[in-house]
């Protein structure tokens, strides 16, 4: 099993009902809601990232980072092999 690491998450008490009527109707727990949520945030970030770099090529080439593009376009691409 993988190492995993507890810390307390702080909500409302109306926005906590609703995430665990959510996560409940989904059959899973809040835990793993909040674990989905979060994952699936975390790759619009990413994918954000991406695209903004990819926008850079051809501008201010100073400014470019070919190499942290080339490097999140692989991580996408290799993280469902």
């Amino acid at each position: 099993m993988k190492r995993q690491v507890a810390f307390t998450l702080r909500f409302d008490p109306t926005f906590y009902e609703r995430v665990k009527a959510v996560s409940a109707s989904g059959g899973r727990s809040v835990t793993s809601f909040v674990q989905e949520a979060v994952a699936r945030k975390l790759d619009e970030e990413a994918a954000a990232s991406l695209f903004q770099a990819f926008t850079l090529v051809g501008e201010e080439m100073a400014e470019v980072s070919v190499e942290f593009a080339h490097d999140a376009q692989q991580e996408v691409v290799l993280k469902d092999v």
